[in-house]
């Protein structure tokens, strides 16, 4: 089967490629991150926590669109330029 076929049928899904599980840049950037949130939110009240997360959500939100433009773009590169070499 090409790739074509693959993802036709669901047998290639890039957004389930783990490129973080492997990763020990991104495991300790984790950590830290994770660790830097509960030492700023050890005193905060609910309402600060709740607001944290809040913003926290929002960021996520706007990362993830970020991310899927960026693959928009690639993808979109990566085609002119396949078709520029068969040309």
């Amino acid at each position: 089967m090409d790739i074509f076929e693959e993802i036709w049928h669901g047998n290639l899904s890039p957004h389930e490629f783990n490129h973080i599980e492997n990763n020990p840049y991104y495991k300790d950037a984790i950590r830290l991150v994770n660790s830097n949130q509960e030492r700023l939110t050890k005193d905060f009240t609910l309402e600060q926590k709740d607001l944290l997360e809040r913003y926290t959500t929002s960021v996520d939100e706007l990362s993830t669109q970020t991310e899927l433009d960026a693959f928009k773009s690639g993808f979109k590169l990566a085609t002119q330029l396949m078709i520029a070499a068969v040309s």
